[in-house]
């Protein structure tokens, strides 16, 4: 799926990662083969569309110009992801990142549609008032 060897050494160890986290032993558990092609193919999506997106900011921008805003935007987005409760963390993710609707994030966590524009509303309104704070400070 990635046509990269050491792409996809990177998504094995993630999916042994997260096979090995107490939090996914639930779902693990439930249906392992299940829970296992779903995990690497979405990690494998991922890598996939991150590839595609660098490429295209490093088109539009110089590189050092991209690198420092590169550099700022993902502590400023880690600082944020690291206040947030954990299913808001993955909703944000699938959403912004990775640009996957809500019907498809709702089907990937097993919740209703409008869990995921509540969970994304509450994002947005998290994220908001931490870069006010960040803003400020």
């Amino acid at each position: 799926m990635l046509a990269d060897d050491d792409d996809a050494k990177d998504v094995t160890q993630e999916v042994f990662l997260r096979a090995v986290a107490v939090d996914a032993r639930d779902a693990f558990d439930a249906n392992p083969m299940g829970w296992l092609y779903r995990v690497t193919t979405n990690l494998c999506l991922n890598k996939l569309r991150d590839a595609r997106r660098r490429t295209e900011i490093l088109s539009r921008c110089p590189l050092e110009e991209a690198q420092d805003r590169d550099a700022d935007t993902q502590i400023l987005v880690r600082r944020i992801l690291e206040r947030v409760p954990e299913e808001l963390q993955d909703v944000a993710v699938y959403y912004y990142v990775d640009d996957l609707s809500h019907d498809e994030i709702a089907g990937m966590l097993g919740v209703s549609r409008r869990t995921i524009g509540n969970r994304l509303a509450a994002f947005h309104s998290v994220a908001s008032e931490l870069l006010m704070q960040e803003a400020t400070s």
